[in-house]
This record gives structure tokens, C-alpha cells and sequence, in this order.
């Protein structure tokens, strides 16, 4: 419509010139409120691999803290982390912890708008409640243990039982009991199966099994290179299985005890492809020379859509510890193929025994699920006496006498021994058990005495023997901890809640 069309008075005129001067007064402070909130950045730089390239079009970003539009983007310091992003014209962005910084990737068209949302994650939840908490928080920096400590201060659960239960996938179990009357369980996938077993077959019930958070641990690296701080929680066991076995007859491999390589295990098979995925089938050992064992149901157990959105896909260390152990700190080194993490060279009486079956052994990999490490259950140690506890060679005999350090919540997670994502590349006796040196794993175990002491510890055993499976998962540097100021908040009956942005 032209306004020349309307033939008005001139004081019509005036009163028409006024108010479309004021619509266009309050248009612009419309779109000026609009577009402020949008910094334009010109030649943005898009990271591929080692190198950084220019982008081909303009990007315009919007940055929020904790709800609220700011100018820049936070500062680390503050104490908040990247939680998610949107961008138009199917333009995404990959957050890259190390470098504090935004990669836009699929950037083709000028213009292009991205909403890069900060707050506080479960992160730096944690990191806030170990001020409230410090008997059920630590840290294991060496500024805490001194030289039994970690380069990477991870911040974990400790002691007997702290309040790190979470609510996670939502899955369900049938547990049965060796009477009415006793704590002893075992797991079935239905409860036909809980109810005809010829024994754990009382008081069947429908249980969500138990998720808890181990702790923040630092400089984690993800599937694209990013560098930082990931929540790593675990599962109570979903049965027991083999680490790995293999075929005895014919080939040898190792006797048919398996072997000790993580990256083509038989256990992380299913736990990456079928658990990780809620896909049936898969095949499941329990014993030497591929003896199959039926696999849970993996339908009722395995992750969800809303589970594995949690989860990040990192960089696991795989770096074997030796068979007499070590601390904690030893421990630690070792899974990170550091001191003779692949056993190149050392062996019973300090003699090289290479190995035999043809697979070569890394100190990486990348995936999604895993197992707790040994040097987890160490620094989950609580108490007066925590630093005395990691000192000590992690191993049972050598724990024997120390009631102090038997307590710890990630070995009341369960029962029975717990298989762990260590290998361990040397052998008690090589005369008699060659097959060790490819094949040995560690589990742990806890030990109760005829004087009533207690110890807890690692040792040897084949990749083959059957052992609780404990499902461990890293959780995404988005996901936060839903606020609750309840005192039993993280406790069993009120776990920690999750929610992603």
C-alpha cells in the first residue's frame, strides 16, 4: 500500500508522517535488541586434524552463561563448561575443551548464526560439592598424597559408602536369593528364570541395578581430539563373564585361556556393539576354549537412546601392570603404557618372553564402554589413613592387616571378584604357567579372614575365568546434576538426576 494513494489534509499527513516515524522508532529498537545479542565474527577459522583453515562464510555467534546473553564467551576460570549449541543453515559446532574454543564445521553460507550455550556442569557440581564433602570427595593430585598422587588430580568418591548413586537407563534385572532370609544374590534376565533356578531362587524380585559416579577424571581425550574433564560412572555387574577366551584345540591359541588385549577382547565386543547398542545377539563366554555362555537380555539391560546421548566415545589406556602390582601410584603409571605398560622385556626373574599368539598389544583405545581400572578401586580408598592405603602394593596379601583400608564403596558395588580393564604381562611361575604372559588379566577381590580381618586386593587370573562385569561409561561434558538441596541428595533412595541441554 502507498500512502500517495490516500489523499488526506495536511495536518492528516503530519499525524500519519509522525506515527510511521514511531513505528519505525520502535521497528529499530526491535532488531537492534534482536541482532545485539549476535557478535559477527569474519574470518573464522575451522580446525581439521593439525591444521586450521579459513572458513568460506561468515559466522555470527550468541553467547549465553547460565541463561543469561553475554559479549564473549566465558572465561574456563568461571567455573562453567560448554553445554550445547545451534546454528542455521545446518552449520554445527564441535567444542574443543583444551583450546576453549568453538570449530564450526559445515560453515558454506554468509550469515550464519550459532548459539553457544555455558553453564555450570555436573563437572563443576562436583567440583562445588567437594567443598561440602571433602570424607566423600578427594582429590588424587600429588598435592593430596604427595608422591603416591596423579599428574591429573582427578576429583573421586571415597571411603565405605558416600552418596554417589545416580539415576541412570533406566534398565531392570530379576534378582534372586540363596534363601529368605540371606543378602547372596544372583541375576536372571527374567523372572522365570529367577524362580526355576535349583538354587538363588528366593524372594525373586525386579531391581534396577545400581549406577555411581567414580569421579571427575581430567584430561580424558575424546573421539575428535578434544582434551578434558569427563564424569566416569559405573554399573553393578550385569553377570559373569570371561575377558576373553579362545580356541584350545588346534590352534592353542594360549591354551584357550584368551587373550590379553582389550581392543579385540570378547567381553568389550559385547559390551560395545550389543550392550552399547541394545542389539541382540552377540556371543558370551564363561571359561577356556570358547566356552559360550548365554548373553544377558540385552533388551532389558542394554543403553538407551537418552543413555548413550550421555556418553562419550574417548581414548581408554590399556597399559598392562606387572604381576606383583604395585601401589596405586605404580598402578596408575602403568595403565597408561608408562614403566613397561606393553611388558616389552621383562618377565619372571627378569627374563623376556615375547608373546606367541600373533596379536599385538596397545596401551589405546577408543570406544565407548569399558571396565573400572585397578588403579580406581586404589584412590576410591577413604579414611584417616588414605594415604597410607595407596602407598601400600595393591595386591591382597600385601593388604592383609590393613582393616583401614578394606572399605571402600566400589567393592560393596557387587559381589565376587570384578574383573578390571587391566592386563598383567608377567607370570608366578613360567615354568608352569606359560600361557600367562598372553593371556593374565587382573580382578579384584576381598578377602575375609578366620580372625575377622579383611583385605582387599588385586590378583592374577586368565583372560578366560569368569568375572563380574561391571559396565564403566564416560559421561559428556554437557550433561549436568540436576540442583536438589536434600542432605541424602546422590544417597541410594534420592541418586544424583541428569539432564542435558
Amino acid at each position: 500500500m502507498k500512502l500517495s494513494q490516500y489523499k488526506e489534509k495536511k495536518k492528516s499527513k503530519k499525524l500519519i508522517i509522525v506515527v510511521v516515524a514511531i513505528v519505525f522508532l520502535i521497528g529499530g529498537i526491535i532488531l537492534e535488541k534482536t541482532f545485539a545479542n549476535f557478535k559477527v565474527q569474519k574470518s573464522f577459522k575451522v580446525m581439521e586434524g593439525n591444521f586450521i583453515y579459513e572458513g568460506s562464510g561468515d559466522v555470527i555467534f550468541s553467547f549465553y552463561n547460565n541463561g543469561k546473553n553475554v559479549s564473549t564467551i566465558p572465561k574456563k576460570e568461571e567455573g562453567v563448561s560448554f553445554l550445547s549449541s545451534k546454528c542455521s543453515n545446518n552449520a554445527s559446532v564441535k567444542w574443543y575443551d583444551n583450546l576453549w574454543a568453538p570449530i564450526v564445521t559445515n560453515l558454506t553460507e554468509q550469515g550464519t548464526k550459532c548459539e553457544l550455550y555455558f553453564g555450570k556442569s555436573a563437572v563443576e557440581y562436583l567440583i562445588d560439592l567437594q567443598k561440602e564433602k571433602p570424607s566423600e570427595l578427594a582429590y588424587d593430585g600429588k598435592e593430596s598424597l604427595g608422591e603416591y598422587g596423579t599428574d591429573d588430580n582427578n576429583l573421586r568418591f571415597i571411603g565405605s559408602n558416600p552418596n554417589n548413586y545416580v539415576e541412570f537407563n533406566n534398565d531392570y534385572i530379576y534378582r534372586g536369593y540363596s534363601s529368605s532370609s540371606s543378602s547372596s544374590y544372583t541375576d536372571y534376565n527374567s523372572y522365570e528364570e529367577c524362580t526355576s533356578a535349583s538354587s538363588y531362587n528366593y524372594n525373586c524380585e525386579k531391581v534396577r541395578p545400581a549406577w555411581r559416579i567414580i569421579g571427575v577424571m581430567n584430561n580424558i581425550t575424546d573421539e575428535y581430539g578434544s582434551i578434558g574433564s569427563h564424569l566416569k560412572i559405573i554399573r553393578d555387574s550385569i553377570g559373569a563373564y570371561s575377558w576373553d577366551s579362545s580356541n584350545g584345540y588346534g590352534s592353542s591359541v594360549n591354551s584357550g585361556y584368551g587373550v590379553n588385549e582389550w581392543s579385540q577382547a570378547d567381553i568389550q565386543k559385547v559390551l560395545n556393539e550389543n550392550y552399547y547398542n541394545k542389539k541382540a545377539g552377540g556371543t558370551c563366554y564363561e571359561g577356556s576354549d570358547n566356552k559360550e555362555k548365554s548373553c544377558p537380555l540385552w533388551e532389558n539391560i542394554g543403553l538407551n537412546d537418552e543413555a548413550r546421548k550421555m556418553i562419550s566415545k574417548v581414548k581408554w589406556n590399556t597399559g598392562a601392570v606387572m604381576y606383583w602390582i604395585g601401589n596405586t601410584s605404580q598402578i596408575y603409571d602403568k595403565e597408561r603404557g608408562l614403566a613397561d605398560g606393553l611388558c616389552e622385556g621383562v618377565d619372571y626373574n627378569n627374563q623376556y618372553v615375547p608373546y606367541n599368539d600373533g596379536i599385538a598389544r596397545t596401551t589405546e583405545w577408543l570406544g565407548y564402554v569399558g571396565l573400572a581400572y585397578l588403579s580406581d578401586y586404589g584412590y576410591s580408598l577413604g579414611g584417616e589413613k588414605r594415604n597410607t592405603c595407596v602407598s601400600i602394593y595393591f595386591e591382597v596379601e600385601s593388604m592383609k592387616g590393613h582393616n583401614e583400608c578394606a572399605n571402600l564403596w566400589l567393592l560393596n558395588l557387587g559381589q565376587g571378584y570384578r574383573l578390571t580393564m587391566n592386563p598383567i604381562c608377567s607370570t608366578l611361575n613360567q615354568s608352569t604357567l606359560t600361557y600367562k604372559k598372553s593371556s593374565a588379566v587382573a580382578y579384584v577381590i576381598m578377602n575375609n579372614y578366620s580372625d575377622g580381618s579383611k583385605s582387599i586386593g588385586a590378583s592374577l587370573t586368565s583372560a578366560a575365568t569368569g568375572g563380574q562385569v561391571q559396565p564403566t561409561v564416560y559421561l559428556n561434558s554437557n550433561v549436568k546434576i540436576e540442583e536438589d538441596t536434600s542432605e541424602d541428595y546422590g544417597s541410594v533412595t534420592n541418586p544424583f538426576r541428569f539432564t542435558v541441554d
